[in-house]
């Protein structure tokens, strides 16, 4: 990967340039399409489902999984990318960090827990690979080949929490309501009339009739709601870690260069100079 500089000492960057430009904007190009294109068969499976209880009811718990909102976010970033591969920017880099550590999460979480009992059939079997194996991965790695980088500052890590607590808030209120949860054509499951919907066992109050959510960590478990925020906790927890993770593999990665103050910090830097 060749070296760019620019006008400012602290804005080295280690980004595609020359052939490697047009290499990195076809490879995101190829994630952002396999991706778009399982989100959008996802959405029509779940319109046309006949056990969806209706087009919209069935897009509407299509997007309340966090697989989907991390895809979306990251598939954002490739088309990002792929238009501009040496792109950078105050939300460029808060959306870049988000989508690195839920997108990997989905795919940690996916491959670990949930793909054991998981049953794709027909479409679905393309949807569920692009979900949790090809967008995750391919993601994570176009950021270790092409970067751009440095782009990540440590006032980013708990920023990055913004979306992924806005979606455990939609889920909790969500499981608060009746609804009618869509079923399943792969399991033959039929569509559930009257539930509290939650998508994921770990975070469901009462998952399988037990009272308590399915724990993330064994041992670390507790009835209702208190089990609920446990996972909560893990969860956020894993998550931080991660963008600190990212962090320090930005620096490693870009022969420890800062990233450009931008923003506020940029000013600040201007006015101190």
């Amino acid at each position: 990967m060749s070296v760019a500089t620019s006008t400012h000492p602290s804005t080295l960057t280690v980004a595609p340039t020359g052939s490697m430009v047009t290499v990195a904007r076809i490879y995101h190009l190829v994630v952002a399409v396999v991706g778009t294109s399982a989100l959008t068969i996802s959405l029509i499976l779940s319109a046309t489902s006949p056990v969806s209880g209706g087009a919209f009811n069935g897009i509407i718990f299509t997007l309340s999984y966090f697989t989907v909102w991390s895809n979306i976010i990251a598939l954002i970033v490739n088309w990002m990318l792929a238009a501009n591969p040496t792109r950078d920017g105050v939300w460029f880099r808060w959306l870049r960090m988000t989508s690195l550590v839920m997108i990997v999460i989905t795919g940690l979480i996916y491959a670990i827990i949930l793909a054991a009992s998981a049953n794709p059939c027909g479409w679905g079997v393309y949807t569920n690979f692009g979900y949790h194996y090809f967008v995750p991965w391919a993601t994570l790695l176009g950021f270790l080949l092409f970067g751009p980088r440095p782009r990540f500052t440590w006032d980013l890590v708990p920023k990055m929490m913004a979306i992924p607590l806005v979606w455990l808030a939609y889920t909790l209120l969500h499981g608060l309501m009746t609804v009618n949860a869509p079923g399943d054509r792969c399991s033959d499951i039929a569509l559930q009339k009257g539930v509290n919907f939650y998508p994921y066992p770990f975070i469901n109050v009462n998952y399988d009739g037990t009272g308590a959510p399915s724990p993330l960590v064994p041992g670390l478990e507790a009835a209702g709601y208190a089990g609920v925020l446990i996972n909560i906790v893990v969860i956020i927890i894993l998550g931080l870690l991660m963008a600190s993770m990212f962090v320090g593999l930005d620096r490693l990665l870009s022969r420890k260069a800062k990233p450009t103050p931008l923003g506020k910090a940029a000013t600040e830097a201007s006015t101190a100079a």
